[in-house]
């Protein structure tokens, strides 16, 4: 992807495509930018947790409405077409979103225990200049998540289950 996008660009990036900006989709897009990798249910759980009024508000409403899942799904999407947020597959189920700023690397996914951590890309581009070279396909090396095990997890196997 070339130049990324500020993260004041929700507006510009909105209206350049004919679409408004509205405080559900800032909301949408502040909650990624939060949680750094998030499924469409983790941002929906903490626009709710944010909506819920805490006992030092006394019970008063914190500004943000009730959270309904399809305004979530609707708002990811376009962040995702105006180039805001970037779809990964971590988990075998559900998509990952990230902010757009925070890419750059590779996933690296546990099968054990689900853990994500994150690594260089470089090898993986070096990689990915091989396969255009010898098979004419661009790999997406901006959102390519690696499976494995863990050091912990590959502790805990038996000797003759280790690669």
């Amino acid at each position: 992807m070339t130049g990324t996008p500020a993260p004041d660009d929700l507006g510009p990036a909105l209206h350049s495509r004919g679409l408004r900006s509205t405080p559900q989709r800032r909301g949408v897009l502040d909650a990624v930018r939060a949680l750094g990798h998030a499924s469409a249910e983790e941002v929906t759980a903490h626009l709710a947790a944010r909506s819920a009024p805490s006992p030092e508000q006394g019970g008063a409403d914190v500004g943000w409405p009730t959270v309904d899942p399809s305004t979530v799904y609707r708002a990811l999407a376009v962040l995702e077409e105006v180039g805001l947020v970037a779809r990964t597959q971590l988990d075998r189920r559900v998509p990952s979103f990230h902010p757009v700023e925070h890419g750059g690397h590779l996933h690296l996914v546990c099968d054990g225990c689900g853990a994500v951590a994150e690594a260089d890309a470089g090898p993986a581009r070096d990689l990915a200049a091989v396969i255009s070279s010898r098979n004419d396909f661009v790999v997406d090396t901006g959102h390519l998540a690696l499976r494995g095990r863990c050091a912990a997890c590959r502790a805990q196997l038996a000797p003759e289950e280790h690669p």
